[in-house]
């Protein structure tokens, strides 16, 4: 009996040892786990802190490169290197800050073959004609009469009074332009149209 005493004795004191043993790497590795979870968390919040960092400094330069940008638009409305198209710029907005005139929209829509002047995107590059040329072409545009020329079409005139072409029906219906045997419009150089508004 003694000999089965004392393999259960020494079979309880190695258990002990295993489970103290054990104990001790599981609370060695419960520490290092939680140090390197504590070190992910800050590298983590450092890359994110200093990213914030980085867009507030891009927005910084945006700003401060747009300030310049307006500042080399000259007083007469010319630049040297056109407008670069900001956020929420409109080409009215676009016209007030270059000409102090915001009427003078369809002078840069025309100027730029915008079709759609409600369509324009950030870092767009736009030409700027001067204060002189935009007060001509806003006066072609805004006529009531148009005398036709060689080589003139509805879609050409529209293009020179409304800055944009696909208007031509406006200045057909106005004028009860005849039809040639294709149905297209019939116009003669010399004639007078009358411009809608």
């Amino acid at each position: 009996m003694k000999g089965g005493l004392g393999k259960v004795m020494a079979t309880k004191k190695t258990s002990k040892k295993k489970v103290k043993k054990d104990w001790q790497e599981n609370y060695a590795s419960f520490i290092l786990g939680a140090i390197i979870v504590v070190i992910l968390g800050l590298l983590v919040a450092n890359f994110i802190t200093n990213r914030n960092k980085d867009i507030a400094k891009t927005g910084e330069q945006s700003s401060a490169m747009s300030e310049e940008k307006n500042d080399s638009v000259i007083a007469n409305g010319s630049s040297k290197d056109g407008y670069k198209v900001q956020a929420n710029d409109s080409l009215s907005k676009i016209a007030e800050k270059v000409y102090g005139d915001k009427m003078l929209w369809p002078v840069l829509a025309k100027a730029n073959d915008i079709k759609n002047p409600n369509l324009i995107y950030v870092d767009m590059s736009l030409t700027i004609p001067t204060k002189e040329e935009a007060g001509k072409v806003k006066e072609a545009m805004s006529q009531t009469s148009y005398t036709v020329n060689n080589g003139d079409t509805l879609f050409k005139i529209a293009e020179t009074v409304y800055g944009d072409g696909s208007k031509w029906r406006l200045i057909d219906s106005a004028n009860k332009v005849g039809r040639l045997p294709n149905g297209n419009p019939l116009i003669f150089a010399g004639n007078t149209l009358v411009i809608p508004r």
